[in-house]
């Protein structure tokens, strides 16, 4: 892929990128949940909103995120659980159960932009629609 990169005329180039300011607000978002200071926020919860990636919300507690997933849209998170002791950072994408089929494979593409800009994870977990609940997220991140 570095090689057709390398191969590629400007545009085309530049066409593959993602805007810096479309994931501007991820940055500065997954930059609160990585501060060890700020221990109010544990997560951050993010849709598409048109071409740049919008905060749709953020605090802490499985199960405040559960309730902040939108069902009508494509939701890319990123959070830190665990044990005090061994606390770890992961993405999560939870696609609502109103998303059109199309949106919904659209978000499989759409999720490197957003879960890129935010370095560090220990893994990439997707919480199924139809088993949104704090105890099901539980077992996704052990």
């Amino acid at each position: 892929m570095a090689e057709t990169y390398a191969r590629m005329d400007k545009s085309s180039a530049d066409g593959m990128k993602t805007a810096d300011a479309a994931v501007a607000a991820v940055v500065d978002g997954w930059a609160r949940v990585r501060d060890d200071s700020m221990s109010n926020v544990e997560w951050v919860v993010y849709v598409l909103d048109g071409k740049t990636y919008r905060l749709a919300a953020e605090g802490s507690g499985r199960p405040e995120l559960v309730a902040a997933l939108d069902e009508a849209a494509v939701n890319f998170c990123g959070l830190l659980d665990g044990p005090a002791n061994a606390r770890k950072f992961y993405h999560l994408l939870y696609v609502g159960a109103d998303v059109g089929i199309i949106k919904r494979n659209k978000a499989q593409l759409q999720k490197s932009a957003v879960f890129n800009a935010m370095p560090g994870a220990a893994g990439e977990v997707q919480l199924p629609a139809d088993a949104k609940t704090p105890e099901r997220l539980a077992e996704l991140l052990v």
